[in-house]
């Protein structure tokens, strides 16, 4: 079945109708995330999900064997890929190839949110083999 999550947001808020927010906690503190479209909305294929991250906070500095596609929907900040650190903002895309080292970075001055796009679970284990994950300081 499909399916539409209006945005809600106000006074600053992203939200969306029916999307809960995820903290990821005191491992990284002020990083959320929201999973638009995912096996809980009906799709079999693909996972769209929104990152925010707090000013100056990051995502994991990891790799995995499966790729994604990033854009940039609020505020600036930073993709650090391998050894490389790019400044990226409202607008941009990435790309982050399976087993590419990578972290987001937010600004100082303002949140940082981008919609990440992966395949589904399961159909990543069938195209990649079984999932890898590393997690760097």
């Amino acid at each position: 079945m499909s399916i539409i999550h209006r945005f809600i947001g106000e006074d600053g808020a992203w939200e969306w109708e029916g999307v809960p927010l995820h903290d990821y906690g005191a491992a990284r503190p002020g990083v959320s995330v929201r999973r638009f479209i995912s096996r809980q909305d009906g799709s079999n294929n693909l996972e769209l999900r929104y990152f925010e991250l707090q000013p100056g906070a990051c995502s994991n500095y990891e790799k995995h064997n499966y790729e994604h596609a990033v854009l940039i929907l609020r505020g600036s900040g930073f993709v650090r890929i391998a050894d490389e650190v790019h400044a990226v903002q409202f607008g941009d895309t990435i790309f982050v190839e399976a087993d590419d080292v990578h972290q987001f970075v937010a600004g100082e001055d303002e949140p940082f949110g981008f919609l990440c796009t992966v395949l589904d679970k399961e159909l990543r284990v069938a195209v990649h083999g079984p999932q890898t994950l590393e997690i760097y300081n």
